[in-house]
């Protein structure tokens, strides 16, 4: 199920968990946290923190990201989509 084929509702809350997240992990973000946002790029995030934020997103939501998934995340969106592919 991609972002687009979710239903609306479930999508925001899930948004807004991830958003939290990424907020607790990296407080320091000025950057607005959009779906877009590449999490390098547009909010500053290193990898570490990356990787922090995707443990606690696995935490949050009770599922674990397999290591070809983790590779491929740069974006809140692919975040979103990864915990969409759960529901």
């Amino acid at each position: 199920m991609t972002t687009a084929e979710a239903p609306a509702a479930n999508t925001s809350a899930v948004l807004e968990q991830i958003s939290t997240t990424i907020q607790e992990a990296v407080a320091e973000t000025e950057a607005p946290i959009t779906l877009d946002a590449a999490l390098g790029a547009d909010l500053g995030i290193d990898s570490m923190s990356v990787v922090e934020i995707l443990v606690q997103v696995e935490k949050r939501f009770g599922f674990q990201l397999k290591d070809a998934e983790v590779t491929g995340i740069t974006t809140v969106r692919d975040i979103l989509d990864a915990v969409l592919r759960r529901q």
